[in-house]
């Protein structure tokens, strides 16, 4: 299971080394992915693959949501709790 800290420096990083937006510094949990980092909708999808690559998540596409991915924060939440229902999975397994 991932810790807030640990996704925060994962999307971070993706932003920054993979899809290299120009934005990146203004990244921060209240930043507004589409206003704040500039970020398109093909943009945010590959930051889910990313996401999924790199950490080992599983994001259904019915789990999208734009609500989720309108800040940082707002996208952290969701992989919190993303995160914390896969390793409650794997437990019970």
């Amino acid at each position: 299971m991932l810790n807030r800290e640990e996704l925060y420096q994962a999307v971070y990083d993706i932003l920054k080394h993979k899809l290299k937006i120009p934005t990146w510094k203004s990244f921060e949990e209240n930043a507004r992915l589409n206003e704040d980092l500039y970020m398109d909708s093909i943009m945010i999808l590959q930051l889910i693959l990313h996401l999924e690559l790199d950490l080992g998540l599983n994001i259904p596409d019915d789990m999208l949501v734009p609500k989720d991915f309108h800040t940082v924060e707002t996208l952290l939440n969701f992989l919190e709790e993303l995160s914390k229902n896969s390793y409650e999975k794997e437990r019970h397994v």
